[in-house]
């Protein structure tokens, strides 16, 4: 059905709802996706806006003021679907519903700024949006989930101060020493561990990676070497360290080199980080000790140490919980290796691959936590996929957020769900852009097989209108600095559904009717007003290089012979002369080759 506002008469607003003509039934063949909706506009045109919207006001649960919105919605009810139509009575509002579906429900006798919406029951909101949103409100209600990048950076940073709310010390260590955008990528990672664990992930379309791969990284003990000689002593030390632990076996090297890596993050924050940091703690190498033996025996030493601060002996709380965690972090991954649950790669104990099972979650969750606990500004752990690019890791955070939500997330989800994907195939390569929608619509729908959903997308492309019926897309089109015009169903625009997606770019609703790049088309600017110049008679032979560079062959065509007809026959017989060397030098090329055989 369409609901269409037919303007004002006599002071008062009128609703017009009829059937949509071009309604198909299970259009989308997926029993559970009730609708899908596609809002197509340029940067700035208000589409993430219209999403902020039914954020802010339509969640159970927020109570979000109205003044004059109108809120046709369906509910379920029982084995039937009741329509329901909300609106302030002050709004003057006449209503020509000729599905006779409608129940009217105006709010009642209060003015139009004091009106109130307490959200629409058993229905969830998800909210999903890979890029940063700087001016996003992160308020979470009952009815809204938000599964967008900005919304995970603050979880992360919750979710570290919760954790921790007994021992402050643990959460002032973590808070000061991890940035928001490591625990962010830490629990991605974790989150696509969940997912690549489960039949689901064999959906992902392309090749699963089957373990993720944890380096050992050292790079920073380059800081004690860089001219810095009053840390030689901290430099002679790390050589040999390096050169003991190359002697020992495979799974000792991976332990040792794990040690030295947490022994150099260390030294960076007590010497690079740690300004008027009195502290001068050391402890020597003894004779035949080994790395292990001596870097366990340098952490377990550090719990009583001290430091003098006006004539008072005070203890530093971070030694304390090295002390406390980096055995328990060794012991752990002894474990690990005893039990064959990590595989060692790379040259003497580099890295190590944690394979991807159900079985790895716990892991990688138990991992995470003493890396964190334990590393301090800078990092000594690299995590990485097989070789995944920017586009294969985009879309398997995509896939894992969701996956989180449904099997992960304390939250009982109701069973009528609004998915809401900003811009959800910006980042990847046009091949994907064009396949996103539909696996996208495959996936979810599976996903959230026992859920009634209604998808709902923002973009600024036609590769997803090329997906949908039109009366299923509402352009916007900014109008303004402040306005933006919503075209109705019955716009003129040719009908999206299959349509070319070259033809979709030369509509100018997306591309302004140009479909080559602003600087060539800046360049073709000015090579065609300077044949159009009559005074303008000198040759520019850059000018016709470019001409020939042109891989549209019409337009080259066209520009060649509007050169031809600027220089007249004087053009002519230089292009023959130019034509003529070449044929000359292929014929001695020939000869050459015939002398030669």
């Amino acid at each position: 059905m369409e609901i269409s506002n037919s303007g004002q008469e006599d002071q008062h607003r009128v609703l017009t709802i009829f059937e949509n003509p071009d309604y198909i039934p299970d259009f989308f063949e997926k029993s559970n996706v009730k609708n899908v909706t596609a809002v197509i506009g340029k940067n700035g045109a208000g589409k993430s806006s219209i999403l902020k919207y039914m954020r802010d006001h339509l969640p159970d649960g927020i109570n979000a003021v109205f003044h004059e919105d109108i809120i046709a919605y369906e509910m379920e009810e029982g084995n039937e679907s009741a329509f329901y139509l909300l609106y302030p009575d002050d709004l003057g509002l006449i209503i020509n519903d000729d599905t006779k579906l409608f129940t009217p429900q105006p709010f009642g006798d209060v003015p139009i700024e004091s009106l109130r919406f307490a959200g629409i029951p058993s229905v969830d909101y998800i909210h999903y949006s890979y890029f940063l949103e700087y001016n996003e409100d992160l308020k979470n209600y009952s009815g809204l989930i938000n599964i967008s990048t900005t919304a995970y950076l603050v979880a992360a940073r919750t979710r570290i101060i919760e954790e921790n709310l007994r021992n402050k010390d643990v959460q002032s260590q973590l808070l000061a020493k991890t940035s928001d955008l490591q625990n962010l990528y830490l629990d991605e990672v974790a989150r696509a561990i969940q997912f690549l664990g489960s039949e689901d992930s064999k959906r992902l379309p392309f090749e699963r990676p089957t373990e993720l791969t944890v380096e050992i990284n050292l790079d920073d003990s380059i800081y004690f070497t860089e001219g810095n000689n009053k840390d030689y002593e901290t430099n002679n030390l790390v050589q040999l360290l390096h050169k003991m632990h190359y002697s020992e076996s495979e799974e000792e090297a991976l332990i040792s080199r794990l040690l030295i890596a947490i022994f150099i993050n260390f030294q960076i924050d007590e010497k690079k980080y740690s300004v008027n940091n009195p502290s001068t703690y050391q402890v020597s190498l003894k004779e035949g000790e080994s790395v292990r033996k001596y870097l366990l025996r340098f952490f377990k030493e550090m719990k009583d140490y001290t430091v003098r601060i006006e004539n008072e002996a005070v203890k530093i709380t971070r030694y304390k919980l090295l002390n406390e965690h980096v055995p328990q972090f060794i012991e752990f991954m002894e474990g690990l290796m005893k039990q064959n649950i990590i595989k060692i790669s790379g040259a003497r104990g580099t890295q190590f691959n944690l394979p991807l099972t159900e079985e790895t979650e716990e892991i990688f969750q138990r991992l995470r936590d003493y890396y964190l606990k334990i590393k301090g500004v800078s990092t000594f752990f690299n995590f990485r996929w097989r070789s995944l690019s920017t586009g294969e890791q985009s879309y398997l955070s995509f896939m894992s957020r969701f996956y989180h939500i449904k099997h992960h997330e304390h939250h009982k989800l109701q069973r009528n769900l609004i998915i809401m994907i900003d811009e959800g195939d910006a980042c990847y390569h046009p091949e994907w852009q064009r396949r996103f929608f539909n696996l996208t619509l495959d996936y979810l729908s599976r996903l959230f097989a026992e859920h009634s959903i209604q998808l709902i997308f923002t973009a600024n492309t036609p590769f997803l209108s090329s997906d949908l019926p039109k009366s299923n897309v509402l352009f916007i089109e900014k109008t303004g600095k402040r306005t933006s015009l919503y075209h109705s169903k019955d716009n003129n625009r040719t009908e999206t559904f299959a349509a070319n997606i070259h033809t979709l770019y030369s509509d100018s609703f997306y591309m302004d009717g140009i479909l080559i790049g602003e600087f060539a088309k800046n360049k073709l600017d000015k090579i065609i007003k300077y044949l159009n110049n009559k005074k303008v008679t000198k040759r520019n032979e850059d000018y016709l290089k470019t001409i020939r560079l042109i891989g549209e062959p019409v337009l080259r065509r066209k520009l060649l012979n509007m050169w031809s007809e600027k220089f007249g026959l004087n053009e002519e017989r230089l292009r023959l002369e130019e034509r003529l060397a070449e044929i000359n030098k292929q014929i001695q090329e020939n000869n050459n080759r015939t002398d030669n055989d």
